[in-house]
């Protein structure tokens, strides 16, 4: 006779079969079914302090392990709160299972307490949300949820639980099928299967792209944060073919700094280097990227002069935003090793010396000697540098020497303020014996500021970069060149003291005078506790380059900052 559990018992045992060891969460009323079989189990829950903050969290893990986390949120405000977390990770691809609580089968649809139509409002937001109505869907639910989630295009996938379903019994299933066993369903085959890529399909594909490169004078590789995971043979097929590259946001760190075929992040806010070339490029080879108007600017002007290449995993980004040559809907890690194995003859020698004089034009800016001087005193070690959202951001990606792209963690397509501090805690989580650096701003940090508590409570090793401005910085900076600098909701007129803050929460402060050098930053850094370090810098620090809404990549503006 097969073995009977609850659902919500089912739930934590199959989420212990697929290695997670903590989650993240708020409880409530109509989720603490689950929480009481949480608490019997070897899953250890971190409260956050917001369900926001607990989202983010569990993004920390999934965004630094590419494993799949868990959230757990009750009905509701716990349902609304989440969202904000659920959207970012929709958009930047990160695998997040979440699972909310529901107003009992009976009462949904009657205005219950708490209740919300959750299925409704966030359907547009993950991959698929799911409402269990059946005890005894829970099992293959939970296997497809599971996969969709890592599958393919990673994402977030949403399974709503009311109240009575969590506590109703199911048997559990004979043959092995339960808990990532070795008998599938039919449907999990259709899930986790993908097409293959067949030797046919590959050598037209690599003829068309060998023409394509042959008959190129200036060709151009364009990656995104669906590349990066190939980090090491992307670097290998530059340096073999010398075909020089720019990099989204989110593709950072695919190369090093200071590698002669890396012209760094194009865009809004990208170097010179990389977006005169992509004014000029005549091939463009995009890789694992959406064509995004951060990244291309008005996307009606973005490479016109030249034919493009896309290869991505997902085939609804592929001319969603720009027409293209050429095209192929495969994982990266499938296309790279054919592209190795080929010796493609590349004329470029005369682009590249062009490229040489793009980027000899100076990056002077007061913040790359304070990014540089902070890199300068890291520990030894593992390390993941984040950030929130604004001018700090982009400065350090501009500036910040990385090493490797899974080191490099921000918010790309929400953009969203608050991600930082609670992202980091799931980092440190994931990483105990790492350091951590979340650089914020003064606006950012306010947004998730509840979760110091967290911090504090797991006692991590994270250290809060806070650039004090007194300003929403990109907000001010836009009003100045736009606006007649009427400063309307971008200044703080009150400023909290973060010193005596920090003592509240019983984590350590330091004021860092970057005047002076680094002083006694390596000791504050190399300590293994969360602690918050204070930059001060004038309010007039702008981020340059700069390309306005609806302008080209090539027509940026240079700014001028002093100290």
């Amino acid at each position: 006779m097969s073995e009977q559990i609850t659902v919500s018992q089912y739930i934590i045992r199959f989420l212990e079969s697929k290695g997670i060891t903590w989650i993240p969460g708020v409880p409530g009323g109509t989720i603490l079914p689950l929480y009481e079989s949480l608490a019997g189990s070897n899953i250890e829950h971190v409260l956050a302090r917001h369900e926001q903050g607990a989202g983010f969290i569990a993004q920390g893990r999934a965004r630094s392990t590419g494993d799949v986390s868990a959230v757990f949120v009750s009905s509701g405000p716990g349902v609304a709160n989440l969202i904000t977390a659920v959207a970012d990770a929709q958009r930047d691809s990160v695998p997040l299972l979440i699972f909310s609580g529901q107003v009992p089968l009976g009462l949904m649809g009657t205005d219950a307490f708490q209740e919300l139509p959750t299925v409704k409002i966030v359907s547009s937001l993950v991959k698929k949300v799911y409402l269990v109505e059946d005890p005894n869907q829970i099992i293959e639910i939970l296997e497809e949820a599971f996969l969709l989630c890592g599958e393919g295009k990673k994402g977030p996938v949403w399974i709503d639980l009311p109240k009575d379903i969590q506590t109703q019994k199911i048997n559990l299933p004979e043959n092995n099928i339960h808990f990532g066993g070795s008998s599938h369903l039919d449907f999990l085959e259709q899930v986790s299967k993908a097409d293959p890529l067949s030797f046919e399909s590959m050598d037209i594909f690599l003829d068309e792209f060998k023409f394509l490169l042959k008959s190129s004078r200036f060709p151009l590789l364009y990656l995104g944060g669906g590349a990066k995971k190939e980090f090491l043979r992307l670097r290998e097929f530059v340096s073999r073919f010398q075909i020089p590259a720019v990099t989204t946001l989110m593709g950072l760190g695919i190369f090093e700094k200071d590698d002669p075929m890396n012209l760094g992040m194009m865009g809004m806010h990208g170097t010179v280097a990389a977006n005169e070339a992509l004014g000029l490029c005549d091939l463009l080879i995009a890789i694992g990227v959406r064509f995004d108007d951060r990244a291309t600017g008005a996307i009606e002007k973005f490479c016109n002069q030249a034919k493009i290449i896309h290869i991505d995993i997902d085939a609804r980004e592929i001319g969603k935003n720009k027409s293209v040559t050429l095209s192929l809907q495969k994982d990266i890690s499938e296309v790279l090793p054919f592209l190795l194995e080929e010796d493609f003859l590349v004329h470029n020698k005369e682009s590249l010396l062009q490229v040489e004089t793009w980027k000899q034009i100076p990056e002077e800016h007061p913040m790359k000697s304070i990014l540089l001087d902070f890199a300068s005193v890291l520990p030894s070690g593992e390390h993941f540098v984040l950030t929130d959202v604004g001018q700090h951001q982009m400065w350090v990606a501009q500036y910040f020497p990385f090493h490797q792209p899974m080191s490099w963690i921000t918010s790309g397509g929400q953009g969203t303020m608050g991600f930082g501090l609670p992202t980091a805690i799931g980092v440190a989580l994931s990483h105990r014996d790492s350091h951590v650096y979340c650089f914020t701003g003064d606006g950012s940090i306010m947004m998730n500021l509840q979760e110091l508590s967290t911090l504090r409570e797991q006692n991590l090793n994270v250290k809060i970069i806070l650039i004090n401005n007194e300003h929403l910085g990109l907000v001010k900076q836009q009003q100045d060149l736009f606006y007649g600098s009427l400063y309307s909701g971008s200044r703080f007129h009150f400023h909290p003291d973060f010193s005596m803050l920090c003592d509240s929460f019983e984590i350590g402060y330091y004021e860092w005078d970057w005047r002076s050098g680094v002083q006694d930053l390596e000791t504050v850094l190399e300590k293994k506790c969360p602690a918050l370090v204070e930059v001060r810098i004038p309010s007039d620090w702008g981020v340059y380059p700069f390309v306005p809404g609806g302008k080209s990549n090539q027509e940026y503006i240079l700014g001028q900052v002093t100290t």
